[in-house]
């Protein structure tokens, strides 16, 4: 399980990697192309777009995977470990419901735009959105397993987490 966790995190780094060099070599010709050149690529600019869309929800992943996104620990890392628990649970579940409203404005919207396409390359502009579908069903498994490993088996604790002997901290 861990070698098929660390094939997945190497996947979706280079897959970052692949789509930001993508995205910077497009737009890097682009600038090229139009001083040296006085023209350019038509859809590249369009292209870079969805790119960029892509790498930033890719990057919520990989955030939320890391626990990376902002939080507020002021008064969690003050109460017991039992409290702690609780309403990490709490505050993981309401991030689940928020991702899962997320995700069906994510389907509304990509039902409003079925016909649409980008005007240049004729990519339909469901793309967005399929972005953020991934993003959202990804970060509700990840926020999911890291909530039942703390909360019920005390293992992945955050930084912000009691634990005997850490800095005098105890239970």
């Amino acid at each position: 399980m861990v070698k098929l966790l660390k094939t997945l995190n190497s996947l979706l780094n280079g897959i970052i990697v692949l789509v930001l060099v993508s995205m910077v070599s497009l737009v890097f010709l682009n600038v090229v192309l139009r001083y040296a050149f006085s023209s350019g690529i038509t859809w590249s600019e369009e292209l870079a777009r969805y790119l960029f869309v892509w790498i930033v929800f890719l990057g919520a992943i990989v955030a939320s995977k890391e626990k990376g996104h902002l939080g507020v620990d002021l008064v969690i890392s003050k109460v017991p470990k039992r409290f702690q628990k609780i309403l990490y649970l709490l505050a993981n579940s309401l991030t689940v419901f928020v991702l899962i409203l997320f995700l069906d404005g994510l389907f509304k919207m990509m039902e409003l735009n079925k016909l649409v396409t980008g005007p240049a390359t004729g990519i339909p502009e469901a793309v967005f959105y399929l972005a953020g579908v991934v993003a959202s069903i990804l970060m509700i498994i990840i926020t999911a397993i890291q909530t039942i490993r703390f909360t019920f088996f005390n293992q992945d604790a955050p930084e912000w987490a009691k634990t005997e002997g850490k800095g005098g901290r105890t239970e």
